[in-house]
């Protein structure tokens, strides 16, 4: 066996020395580097998880649309939102709010009008034609804003828009122009003036009455009369208006005294009466409705036999 020089022995020990440090080092370089000295990245350590940062979105916007929500409500049940509403609407909208169903109302635009009644206790010289008692005038008049307007036509899909019954309802012959469709229906307000101008005939008995009936008028005028100041008054207090009268302290009176000269928003009576007139039942062709086609439904009488006046 070759014997080995002390030098590489000695040197072989040195290496081993070299490596034992180096190996110590290293080692201490690693635990110091993978337990000791890590430090995580700093932007790392602060980020949240994905699902936590989608759920914080969702309460957001969560809570932006209920803010939103309760903010509209509010504000649409404000005293302010409701009067922005109001001006959006035409005159028209409010016409048709503010009354029962009138196919008036789809075909013809009602007119707004401002007025000044003359309400005082002694008219002016001359005097009003509606405050004339009796006279031709007068008569004039009356028919032509009452008796004298005739009914226009309707259709049967308006008819039960009213909650009436075609199969009830007059029906104009197709033989008259007027088509399949057409059914006859008054203005309400024409009638209202019929009856006003009926009991303005009454006050004034002796010269529109008398000679017809004597001193005893029959029961079917005396039924008429009751109908007309029940209605009238059906219809003011359906009207229920809320126009403010005031008093003042006049002359030869030792009480306050009304103060009938009120301010009004009117529908333009004028201009609704021309349009009824022009869309009317010709006169002629109502004059010949006097009996129903036949196998037409026929309603029985509105009351029974009335008793004789007197």
């Amino acid at each position: 066996m070759p014997q080995l020089s002390k030098d590489v022995i000695t040197c072989s020990a040195d290496e081993e020395v070299d490596m034992q440090r180096d190996e110590n080092d290293s080692e201490k370089r690693l635990l110091s580097s993978s337990e000791f000295d890590y430090q995580p990245n700093a932007s790392y350590r602060h980020r949240e998880p994905r699902w936590f940062m989608g759920s914080s979105v969702w309460i957001i916007l969560l809570v932006l649309n209920l803010t939103l929500f309760c903010m509209s409500v509010a504000f649409f049940a404000s005293p302010f939102s409701r009067a922005i509403f109001r001006k959006s609407l035409s005159d028209q909208d409010l016409w048709k709010e503010t009354s029962f169903y009138s196919p008036i109302l789809d075909r013809y635009e009602m007119k707004k009008v401002a007025r000044i009644t003359n309400g005082s206790l002694y008219d002016t010289y001359p005097p009003s034609i509606l405050r004339v008692p009796k006279g031709e005038e007068a008569d004039k008049e009356w028919y032509r804003i009452g008796t004298g307007v005739f009914p226009i036509i309707i259709s049967s899909k308006e008819v039960i828009n009213l909650g009436k019954d075609p199969a009830t309802a007059v029906k104009v012959p197709e033989e008259y122009g007027f088509g399949s469709d057409a059914y006859i229906a008054q203005t309400d307000v024409f009638h209202h003036l019929h009856c006003l101008d009926m009991l303005r005939k009454k006050i004034s008995y002796d010269h529109y009455y008398r000679p017809k009936f004597g001193d005893h008028p029959d029961a079917q005028h005396e039924a008429h009369i009751s109908h007309c100041i029940d209605l009238l008054a059906q219809a003011i207090k359906c009207s229920s208006s809320t126009d403010m009268i005031t008093f003042n302290w006049v002359e030869g009176w030792d009480q306050p005294f009304p103060d009938f000269r009120n301010q009004k928003t009117c529908r333009e009576f004028e201009g609704l009466l021309e349009w009824v007139n022009k869309n009317s039942l010709p006169v002629d062709v109502f004059q010949k409705l006097k009996a129903p086609p036949e196998g037409y439904v026929r309603l029985p009488e509105p009351a029974p036999e009335l008793p004789p006046a007197g």
